[in-house]
């Protein structure tokens, strides 16, 4: 642990167990913690399937969302995922999702780095 204090990895010691627990309970999964000579945990995902998408979310919310970021990244093009995650109150991961779909799609791609670079929007004919 004290190697770790000095590091960026660690917040504050002594709290990192009750805020796994915590956020576990609140996103409905069930994380389990062992303790021989080493520690294990074990996180059980709430999630029924790969896409992560709850069975309630109408079909073009993920457009309208994708649309939206468009139009953000068109003001800011240095903008970061989680100013989209908290502008659109979604997780970062939905973010991540969204780009992905638009990159494949060809209307965006970075340019650069994550530290530094920038996204491009691309008008497809």
């Amino acid at each position: 642990m004290g190697l770790l204090a000095h590091t960026d990895f660690m917040e504050k010691a002594g709290t990192g167990i009750k805020r796994v627990r915590d956020a576990c309970r609140i996103n409905g999964n069930e994380a389990n913690f062992h303790f021989t000579d080493t520690f294990w945990i074990t996180i059980h995902s709430n999630v029924k399937d790969t896409k992560n998408v709850p069975d309630n979310v109408p079909d073009n919310v993920p457009n309208n969302r994708q649309m939206i970021i468009l139009q953000l990244i068109q003001n800011n093009k240095q903008i970061l995922l989680k100013e989209l995650a908290e502008m659109l109150k979604v997780s970062t991961r939905t973010i991540r999702r969204d780009i992905e779909k638009l990159k494949q799609m060809n209307k965006l791609k970075r340019i650069g780095p994550a530290k530094g670079g920038h996204w491009e929007i691309s008008i497809n004919p």
